[in-house]
Order: structure tokens, then sequence, then C-alpha cells
């Protein structure tokens, strides 16, 4: 709740619901997740995200708001995860379909981190379909190595700024979602408005990425 460049985005309304409810139910339907977890901070202002968490079954984990990797380890150690998908949580169009592509991609190659929700390490995404995938065992080394404060803030800047010592890959981009020009992320007011304009447009809690970039180049 506490965006510097908008405050209270988490439950700006989109459609009848709240962004954060937008990105927990879409989250939610990935047939490959075996738990959806809100990671919010500890402070009263918070009260109201972990609210509509609880309100939709959404279990979750509070902690410090400076330190979100020391949030995210405390939080994998409470609840024995063994991966780590990490979604931001102002993606309201984040896709089930392209968070189990990137867990299978995971799987299936040889690599300490893989993503797939921004046009990182040639993966040519738009921003804010997919997200980032690594163990927790990497996580908690991570966290043992990180010390500098954007590293404690950003979860994963510190693998991603010290790529000779991790194993990174990035999920290729299918040909319909190819378009690392285009952001559905909401990170200002302006944002909002865009996203609100593709709901306009038929958008729903269960459009898929593709079809979200489809109604968006119409134009």
């Amino acid at each position: 709740m506490g965006s510097t460049r908008f405050p209270g985005k988490m439950i700006a309304p989109l459609g009848g619901r709240t962004l954060l409810e937008w990105v927990l139910l879409r989250a939610s339907r990935s047939r490959l997740v075996n738990k959806v977890l809100l990671a919010t901070t500890d402070l009263e202002r918070d009260d109201e995200l972990v609210r509509i968490a609880e309100s939709l079954g959404i279990e979750v984990y509070r902690g410090s708001e400076q330190d979100v990797l020391e949030r995210f380890v405390l939080a994998g150690k409470k609840y024995n995860a063994s991966l780590i998908v990490r979604i931001c949580a102002d993606n309201p169009f984040v896709d089930p379909e392209e968070i189990d592509r990137l867990i299978s991609f995971y799987r299936n190659n040889e690599c300490d981190y893989a993503c797939n929700h921004r046009a990182l390490f040639g993966s040519h995404y738009s921003d804010g379909f997919g997200a980032e995938i690594l163990s927790f065992k990497l996580m908690v080394e991570i966290a043992d190595r990180a010390v500098e404060k954007r590293h404690r803030e950003h979860v994963t800047l510190f693998l991603v700024e010290n790529p000779a010592d991790y194993v990174i890959k990035a999920v290729p981009a299918p040909s319909g979602l190819n378009k690392p020009e285009m952001r559905f992320d909401i990170d200002t007011l302006g944002d909002y408005e865009y996203i609100k304009s593709l709901l306009h447009k038929g958008v729903n809690i269960k459009t898929s990425a593709m079809e979200i970039v489809s109604l968006a180049l119409a134009g």
C-alpha cells in the first residue's frame, strides 16, 4: 500500500475487483503451483491486503517492509518451500498458463533461475504476464550473500547482477507474446488508466495473455 508513485494501488478497483484480487485469482489458476501465498509487510496500512487475501482463502506471511528478501526467506521456511515462484503483485494480467510454462521450462532445463515476467535475457516477453523461479535453497544463499540495501529490497537483483555465478535462463516468448515493447504492469496512475481501458475492450479475469495482447494491438 506504500507505493510512492501510486499510493494504495493494490486496492485500486479493476472491473469490480481490486488489483490484488486480480493477481491472486489469476495466479491461483496455475496447475503447477502448490500454494499461493501473499507475502506482505507487518505494517498496519497493509492490513487491508491481508483481509482481501484471507477472504479468497489465500494464506498470508507478514514481514519486513524494507528487507523483502528476508520476508521471502522466512515465508519459505514457514511453508517448507522447495521452489519459489515470485509474482509481482502489480501485474493484474499475470497468466496462469505462463506461470506453468515457466515452471515446466525450469524443470526441463539446467538452470538456477528462470523468468518470463519481463523482456530479460532475450525472452522478448511483454512486461506483466509471467513470473520468476528459483529454488528456496538458492534464495537462502542469496540472502546470505546480499548485503546492499537494494539487494535486500529487490529479491532477485543480486542474482541478476551476478550472472557469472549462476546459470540464468529466460523462457522464449511464444510468437503471440513476443512483444517486448508492451507493458501491462501498474507502476503509475497512467498505467492504471491504460489497464482500465483494456477492460473496456473486453479483458476479464479469465482472459489469456495472448488475447490481452491482441485486444491491446487492436487499438
